[in-house]
């Protein structure tokens, strides 16, 4: 195997047709947003079999390693050389920045066979949960009124990226949303401005958000998160409204079935996603290892 970093956008449209092959198994949903990414463009790197992509690596600005391999590939000495180029990443991280950041991986809760890969490499399961909720949409979507006063709208030219990722990092209580990831989700490929959603308050300040889209090139499946609202905007109904009001557009679209995702410790969503006539369908399992700087 050849490892190399990424060089051009041919490279990338490989990648993007190696996730099409991989489809329902593939662990990594938001790969526009991350190759966006300055960490990600300087840590991905692509490992060939001859001129066959056979795998490819990247850990992205939140320490979350993130890899798969080419159906048929999935060589333990190819898993491990990943794993390996990750927390090397990560360490050189760590050192520049005098911080000791471990080095976090998902999988479906179904793939035993990439857990048994990260226990084996030093990993360690956490106790937080990634949960995927989904509703089909074969019956009428209940739009829930919003409170007096209240109103949605799409996202328009005079929002900008600031007050957006101000109003997420309120209602989330992190800095985790940043202004170079808001772009990013805005600069993909499959993202709707007229499903990017907000709920205004009376005196016009923005109240809630939810972003919706579609899933696939077909847009049969669309996702209706994240979802947040501000702390002084909380206990009205805002993120129910704006939810189904997302479920409606998305099934005016032709859309047949919507997923929502949330943590396991969010348990206000989870009861969200319930009362809208979601299920449970997928959990995500959360591995990390320590990194310490040399």
């Amino acid at each position: 195997m050849q490892k190399s970093p990424i060089k051009n956008k041919k490279e990338i449209k490989e990648i993007r047709q190696l996730l099409i092959e991989i489809g329902d198994s593939c662990s990594i949903s938001d790969f526009e947003e991350h190759i966006q990414m300055k960490a990600v463009q300087e840590s991905m790197r692509l490992w060939r079999d001859t001129d066959t992509l056979a795998g490819f690596g990247y850990v992205d600005e939140y320490c979350n390693l993130w890899f798969e391999t080419k159906t048929g590939k999935n060589l333990p000495a190819l898993e491990d050389e990943i794993i390996a180029w990750g927390i090397h990443c990560l360490r050189l991280r760590n050192n520049y920045s005098g911080t000791n950041d471990p080095l976090d991986h998902c999988c479906s809760a179904a793939n035993t066979h990439r857990q048994e890969l990260l226990l084996r490499n030093g990993f360690t399961q956490g106790i937080q949960r990634s949960l995927t909720f989904t509703r089909h949409l074969r019956e009428p979507v209940q739009v829930f009124p919003f409170p007096p006063g209240y109103i949605w709208r799409s996202v328009n030219q005079y929002d900008s990226i600031e007050s957006l990722v101000a109003l997420h990092q309120a209602a989330f209580g992190t800095e985790n949303m940043t202004v170079e990831y808001r772009r990013a989700m805005m600069n993909t490929p499959q993202y709707q401005q007229e499903l990017d959603l907000v709920a205004v308050a009376p005196d016009g300040a923005l109240a809630a958000f939810c972003v919706c889209g579609f899933d696939d090139e077909a847009r049969l499946t669309g996702f209706t998160d994240p979802i947040g609202t501000h702390p002084d905007h909380q206990q009205k109904g805002l993120a129910k409204s704006l939810v189904s009001t997302g479920m409606m557009l998305l099934a005016n679209s032709g859309t047949q079935k919507v997923e929502l995702g949330t943590s396991s410790e969010n348990i206000p969503m989870q009861r969200l996603a319930l009362s809208l006539g979601f299920d449970l369908t997928a959990e995500i399992l959360w591995y990390s290892k320590a990194v310490p700087p040399d």
